[in-house]
């Protein structure tokens, strides 16, 4: 039989993250009538735990009954040393999870600082959920070669206390399992769930933000109004007074002559046309500029216009 067993275990090494998932490779030939059994093992790394413990467990091995060398006890021995690592991994994630949901739950989105922080502990229960997420995979593959383990042990079944403690021990293996996958979804659920909380919570506030910046935008859009009315209320006072602002300029030029040395009353002088000739071309050059710059912007409109149809 051979198989491959996920653990997770504590690291020492430098990083924010304290655990590393890993794997052993476990080979095993079993001849009943044969030179016994022939063990493979791939270790994740050099001198690892399960290394020492063969040792130890081999030594003492040479020196008891046959009997009490069954096969079985090996693969005791490396569920007992790697399974057991499940339970601090999966402490630590809760703790991990409520020291981020307490700080997540408690923050006060009325002030704008905290929309960062906010962001921040959402992209913590982020990680924390990547890393809760393969958990149950592993978990189930681990409980299956267990029960793969405790069917194999049904067909070398006989009265000894060896191989009912062997059952009892697979049975608790098997038993651990099953609470850790509960405690993996209790944990990914509660986790899916505060990170949805905090996801509104986010999302109410840049929705309040959002309403502020409308109502300040409103605000803006009235005295904007205020401010037309006043201007058009100028222009109207301007066009009323203006007629007689031109009169007065006009008959005010030199131009015109009201008391004349001849005494003959209002005149006016022979350069008029001098005025005349200014003034007109003047006027029809500024309303032709006028035109010719309207017509061009608007065909500039028109052009952009086309070209984000086509888009």
């Amino acid at each position: 039989m051979q198989y491959l067993l996920s653990y997770a275990e504590e690291s020492s090494g430098p990083g924010s993250d304290t655990w590393t998932m890993r794997q052993i490779g476990v080979f095993h030939r079993f001849v009943p009538t044969g030179p016994g059994s022939l063990w493979v093992f791939l270790h994740a790394k050099l001198n690892t735990r399960l290394q020492q413990r063969l040792e130890e467990a081999t030594s003492r091995w040479e020196q008891s009954a046959p009997q009490q060398r069954h096969w079985q006890f090996m693969h005791l021995l490396v569920l007992s040393t790697y399974l057991n690592n499940w339970r601090w991994y999966l402490r630590s994630l809760a703790a991990d999870f409520e020291k981020i949901a307490d700080s997540a739950l408690t923050l006060d989105f009325t002030h704008p600082n905290v929309y960062e922080e906010g962001f921040g502990r959402l992209i913590q229960l982020q990680n924390l959920q990547d890393k809760v997420l393969p958990l149950t995979p592993r978990l189930l593959a681990s409980r299956t070669t267990v029960q793969k383990l405790q069917e194999t042990s049904l067909l070398f079944r006989n009265s000894s206390a060896e191989i009912a403690q062997l059952d009892n021990e697979l049975a608790k293996h098997s038993s651990a399992l099953e609470g850790h996958i509960q405690s993996v979804a209790l944990l990914e659920k509660r986790a899916q769930e505060t990170l949805n909380l905090l996801g509104l919570a986010l999302n109410l506030r840049s929705q309040a933000t959002a309403v502020s910046i409308n109502n300040n935008m409103l605000n803006l859009t009235t005295d904007t109004v205020d401010d037309s009315a006043t201007v058009r209320v100028v222009t109207v006072v301007t066009l009323v007074y203006l007629p007689a602002s031109f009169v007065a300029s006009f008959l005010g030029m030199n131009l015109f002559v009201f008391q004349p040395p001849d005494g003959s009353g209002f005149a006016v002088s022979r350069q008029f046309w001098v005025y005349v000739l200014l003034a007109v071309p003047l006027t029809v050059l500024t309303l032709g500029s006028w035109y010719l710059f309207s017509r061009r912007r608007k065909q500039q409109e028109e052009e952009r216009s086309q070209v984000g149809n086509a888009v």
